[in-house]
């Protein structure tokens, strides 16, 4: 499938194939913006305006069924309590309530399922094809910078301690040429903390494919350390300062925040004394009754999803934790904008559709 993906793009686009899917086209956009962050920003905001007609038919789709369901409610209750100790006649009465009253209970279960699909299936095929590009980007920059490296050529009179200055200069000069920077990052396919912008020997080795049981592996590495070590010590052990990482949570738990409260202004109107509270077949109210555990479940979601970005990004490339950010930022402004516009359409959705109606007897109990 991926590979029908790559090649339908590929032809339409004429995206040069190489990495994946993903690098393909991340590379393909920096073809014509010339930084990779800002590609990746373009890439994100994209993402979320072709998933935009399905977020909101979703999101439309659920709110419809939320305000049909709130609708008949006093009806479903006067059922629960006169059916309370008749399970099988309380199943088939409700399904009968649903029927007559054209509400369905999981008519937006298909939509929401396919757009969550959707959405987990491009963040995890985004988040490894930018761990790709990212061992490609170290792969790249120390074969470019090994033949600096090695280019320099001794001049008459210099001494070997002179020489050795000059091709770590070149080096240095080669990097700065060279290196994928982003506003304050030093390096976008490392971490945004205060780490080294350069690769370990480690990494490079992950990235080529290099075992420590290769009988080699020594000599590489003294050949890596050689080049890389002078130019780690010149730029620091300061790729970034957490901006990313922090925003990655603080941005996530806004979205679903924002995302949570215009919901819920749809239900302002209601009297605080009627919140929770069940009204029975003889009118009485009873106590309120305990939170709905879909209520429970967004509460733990929005404390425990930005605590799962928050690591996700402090050990990966700032380039996947400027993704979290952005489709984070551009899910709060949609969600905000689409629960304002369901809310004022809330009346309307609650509103039974007369020509579907089906005609169904009279239930039993509301007849006199």
């Amino acid at each position: 499938m991926v590979n029908i993906v790559n090649s339908l793009l590929a032809s339409a686009l004429q995206i040069p194939q190489g990495l994946g899917v993903w690098e393909d086209i991340i590379r393909w956009f920096y073809g014509f913006i010339g930084d990779y962050g800002w590609t990746v920003v373009l890439i994100t905001v994209i993402i979320k305006l072709l998933m935009l007609p399905l977020d909101y038919f979703q999101r439309r789709s659920t709110a419809k069924m939320q305000a049909q369901q709130e609708r008949i409610r006093p009806q479903l209750e006067k059922l629960q309590e006169k059916y309370k100790d008749d399970k099988n006649t309380l199943n088939q009465k409700t399904m009968e309530l649903y029927k007559r009253e054209n509400v369905g209970m999981f008519g937006s279960c298909g939509i929401m399922l396919l757009y969550m699909a959707i959405t987990v299936f491009v963040f995890i095929t985004l988040f490894f094809g930018m761990n790709n590009i990212s061992r490609n980007a170290v792969e790249q920059q120390y074969n470019e910078l090994k033949a600096t490296y090695d280019s320099v050529q001794q001049v008459d009179g210099q001494t070997q301690e002179e020489f050795e200055l000059a091709r770590n200069q070149a080096v240095l000069d080669k990097y700065n040429e060279i290196k994928t920077s982003f506003l304050w990052i030093e390096n976008i396919w490392r971490p945004d903390r205060t780490v080294s912008p350069i690769a370990t020997f480690e990494e490079y080795a992950n990235a080529e494919g290099i075992s420590s049981n290769d009988e080699n592996y020594e000599q590489l590495k003294a050949e890596y350390e050689q080049v890389m070590t002078p130019l780690r010590e010149s730029v620091g052990n300061n790729n970034g300062y957490y901006v990313l990482i922090i925003l990655s949570a603080v941005v996530t738990f806004i979205s679903l925040w924002l995302s949570n409260h215009v919901a819920k202004k749809g239900k302002k109107d209601k009297k605080p004394e009627d919140q929770g509270r069940i009204v029975s077949a003889k009118g009485e109210r009873e106590k309120p009754s305990t939170q709905p555990q879909g209520a429970i479940a967004q509460k733990v979601l929005m404390w425990v999803l930005p605590i799962v970005m928050l690591f996700i990004t402090w050990g990966y490339s700032a380039a996947f934790a400027l993704y979290v950010v952005t489709t984070s930022a551009c899910g709060a402004i949609i969600n905000f904008v689409i629960g304002l516009i369901l809310n004022k359409k809330k009346d309307d959705f609650a509103k039974p559709d007369n020509n579907k109606k089906t005609q169904v007897k009279k239930p039993d109990y509301v007849r006199q």
